[in-house]
């Protein structure tokens, strides 16, 4: 095994010493999608800071630790950076992006509709949602990730009138302890002014749907009714045959199958073929990956509990599991869609709503065509 493995090195070698025999167009001679690589990502996003402190934690008193409690508690009551004054709020407009909230899947729950049908939603709980930052366009685009991902419809134009993503606003959910995490990642924080938060995500907004560092984002973000998109990391569950993961239907059980009941059989990789191609359906791992569900309408939201419910029981990962929620880009059901009632006249608050706004609404409210069982059933025409 060693011979083997320094002959190939020997040979690559050989091989970058002859600029001739191995130019730089053949180190890439297909797209992404059709390479044989498997490119599932296990990491976190590169653009954030290393996160953990591994410092030892030695033994302190329990006055010493008061004492940094309250210094923490004192140092993050108040913005860190007095000189900020307030954002001016742009106006919606057909093609807006704006940023979405990061949410906690907690359940799944029965609703009926007004005709009698039952739906089942799913539970969404955005807690603790603050804007930590935004990053310009060119910003992003100087970046390794930004020079390593040039997707045209990530940083691409957002209508057909023109409006084009101007930057990218980063949004933090669940407030944790600084002291668990190196002072860069709690450098990334001093701009909003806010807690340093557990997860983070980032949204491609336009100019006029830019918010300021430090704005809480709550439910009230989205209105009864609309539609939005859930993006998440599905359930892992392992390795599966071909009958579990593709739905082969296997071989039967007599014409002289033996111990090949489950198997894939023939490949077919003879006559012209004369190899197996990439995205043969094989054996495999299923689930594990990060995929987008679009499209998915809000029944009700509890504004006192924050609570977001949804359509559909496929809302990706287990319970417990952080989701990225935002205004859906499908065209039939974004915003600014005449045929949809909810949808037709933009968001009710843009960028978002404020304490003010949140102040006026009810306890929970409900999409037009949901049963209000606390209604009364009886009414005069």
């Amino acid at each position: 095994m060693f011979k083997i493995e320094m002959f190939t090195v020997r040979s690559l070698l050989s091989l970058a010493n002859q600029p001739s025999l191995l130019p730089g167009s053949a180190l890439h001679t297909s797209s992404t999608l059709e390479s044989r690589i498997k490119r599932v990502n296990r990491h976190k996003p590169f653009w954030q800071s290393r996160k953990l402190n591994k410092a030892t934690d030695e033994p302190i008193s329990a006055e010493n630790k008061m004492f940094i409690q309250n210094y923490i508690d004192k140092k993050y009551a108040g913005p860190l950076r007095e000189e900020f004054t307030p954002w001016a709020k742009g106006s919606w407009k057909e093609g807006t992006r704006r940023p979405g909230v990061l949410a906690v899947k907690i359940g799944v729950q029965p609703i009926w509709l007004k005709n009698g049908k039952q739906i089942i939603t799913t539970l969404l709980h955005v807690q603790d949602n603050h804007v930590i930052k935004f990053t310009t366009r060119s910003e992003y685009e100087d970046s390794y990730v930004g020079e390593k991902n040039r997707i045209a419809n990530y940083t691409g134009s957002g209508n057909k009138k023109g409006d084009h993503i101007t930057g990218l606003v980063t949004v933090g959910a669940v407030s944790t302890d600084p002291q668990k995490y190196t002072k860069d990642y709690c450098g990334l924080f001093s701009e909003s002014g806010v807690m340093p938060k557990r997860h983070l995500a980032r949204f491609p907004v336009t100019e006029n749907g830019i918010i300021q560092p430090g704005t809480p984002l709550s439910a009230a973000h989205f209105t009864p009714g609309q539609f939005v998109d859930v993006y998440g990391r599905t359930m892992e569950r392992g390795f599966h045959g071909v009958m579990k993961r593709w739905g082969f239907a296997g071989m039967p059980a007599s014409h002289g199958v033996t111990k090949s009941h489950r198997r894939a059989g023939h490949i077919g990789s003879g006559c012209d073929k004369s190899r197996v191609w990439p995205g043969q359906k094989m054996p495999g791992n299923i689930g594990g990956r990060y995929t987008w569900l679009r499209g998915l309408r809000i029944w009700r939201i509890n504004y006192e509990e924050n609570v977001l419910y949804v359509s559909g029981t496929a809302v990706q990962g287990n319970t417990g599991s952080i989701l990225q929620v935002c205004d859906t880009k499908l065209k039939s059901k974004r915003w600014g869609n005449e045929k949809i009632k909810e949808v037709k006249s933009g968001p009710r608050f843009f960028p978002t709503a404020s304490q003010e706004d949140i102040d006026k609404l009810p306890e929970e409210e409900y999409c037009d065509l949901v049963h209000d069982f606390n209604a009364p059933s009886i009414s005069r025409v």
